[in-house]
């Protein structure tokens, strides 16, 4: 009787062990059941990704444009990216450029005006610029270019540079009409016109290219049209119809290097020599007209929002691009800081970055460059995705005005047409 007990001892210790044992198949059934397996060493994705290969449009002078070819050849020869660099002729309109996007032949990136970041987002040719690139935007760029980049809640396009319209001037010119000070207001502008009518010894009081539409805005917010930030550009309020009045008054007084084909120096050695009392330019300019008879300014915006247009450009990628990672990595590199400073110390363009306007000196922005600019509002410039074909209607219409081709009343109902047309 013992010995068959211990017979059936041994059998169930047998089966107990049996079903201790690993298997391959308990394994498998384990594994399926999600126990995880140990873990497989794999190759770092960055030693294995190809390199990438894309095109970067841009539309830039002859010198500007070497010195982009030259920051390119540099990130070449660091990283294992291949960077086609490509300079579209000035003819080459954003409307071609539209049609490249929608036959899908468009560049990886492209260096575009900020008035046509919308335009082209809207119409769903870019990505947005949290897809590709890494360093945070919001806090460091110039507020009101970043709000230029902004559509449906994202932003669009990485800034580039800024390029503001500033007034040139010839102090003493500006006391000889009975101004202490260039003028920084309506008021201003019509004790400046009114002087100016009364004497005759300055031929021209302003020198400007007004076929250029937002020197012709600028102008019209100076004489107290729509300058609040947030202000429908095209509204006829009170303030634009006293402006487009100071428009009509002071066409007789312009040196308008658009018709008469003034080469810029020839308008700074107008000022210098006291024929001319006060240019309309962008910054990048003055710098070539520099001497010891001119001065510049940016009219402070204080509460008011919007006093000059500021130009500014920004690099975008395409929705088709297959290399937006390495497209932002290129972008980032070509925005950073130390690029800010020296394209700003080669072609005049302001920087975008904040922190390059807190040491002036270090920097050599210009000590006319106010605090306003910096901490400008978001909305301080008209944005939308209609806005270019709006200043082109508003272009032609000023260009027909100051030929006395439109009266001051037809010049004002237009104006107002541009901003019911949709």
């Amino acid at each position: 009787m013992k010995r068959r007990n211990y017979w059936v001892l041994f059998a169930i210790l047998l089966l107990a062990l049996i079903n201790l044992s690993p298997s391959k198949q308990s394994t498998l059934i384990r594994n399926e059941e999600g126990i995880i397996p140990e873990p497989v060493s794999l190759p770092n994705p960055k030693e294995v990704q190809e390199p990438g290969h894309f095109r970067v449009a841009v539309q830039m002078n002859e010198g500007e444009f070497l010195r982009l070819q030259q920051w390119n050849y540099e990130y070449m020869n660091q990283f294992a990216d291949q960077v086609e660099l490509v300079n579209l002729p000035s003819g080459e309109s954003y409307r071609d450029l539209l049609q490249q996007f929608e036959l899908g032949e468009s560049p990886d990136v492209l260096l575009l005006d900020n008035v046509w970041i919308r335009k082209f987002a809207s119409s769903g040719y870019l990505l947005p610029a949290e897809r590709y690139y890494s360093s945070p935007l919001s806090g460091e760029v110039l507020s009101v270019t970043l709000g230029q980049n902004e559509w449906n809640g994202y932003l669009w396009g990485v800034p580039f540079d800024t390029d503001p319209y500033v007034f040139a001037y010839n102090p003493a010119l500006i006391k000889e009409l009975g101004l202490d000070h260039p003028p920084q207001s309506a008021d201003d502008w019509e004790k400046l016109l009114s002087s100016f009518k009364k004497q005759s010894r300055i031929p021209s009081l302003l020198a400007v290219d007004i076929s250029e539409p937002y020197a012709a805005l600028s102008l019209l917010w100076q004489f107290g049209g729509n300058a609040a930030a947030g202000s429908p550009p095209f509204e006829m309020s009170e303030g634009m119809q006293r402006g487009i009045r100071y428009l009509e008054e002071l066409r007789p007084y312009l040196l308008r290097y658009d018709t008469e084909a003034q080469s810029a120096s020839n308008v700074w050695k107008r000022i210098y020599d006291g024929e001319v009392a006060i240019c309309l330019t962008r910054s990048s300019q003055i710098r070539d007209g520099q001497h010891p008879r001119m001065e510049a300014f940016i009219p402070d915006s204080g509460n008011t929002g919007t006093t000059m247009w500021s130009y500014g450009r920004s690099f975008v990628v395409s929705s088709k691009s297959p290399n937006a990672e390495a497209a932002g990595a290129w972008i980032e590199e070509m925005t950073g800081a130390g690029r800010q400073r020296e394209w700003h110390e080669t072609t005049g363009h302001l920087p975008v970055l904040k922190s390059l306007y807190f040491e002036f000196e270090r920097n050599k922005i210009p000590a006319w460059v106010p605090a306003s600019l910096v901490g400008s509002k978001p909305d301080a410039l008209p944005v939308g995705s209609l806005l270019p074909e709006q200043m082109e209607q508003f272009a032609r219409l000023t260009t027909d005005f100051m030929n006395s081709r439109l009266t001051l009343e037809q010049y004002g109902k237009e104006i107002t047409q541009i901003g019911r047309d949709k």
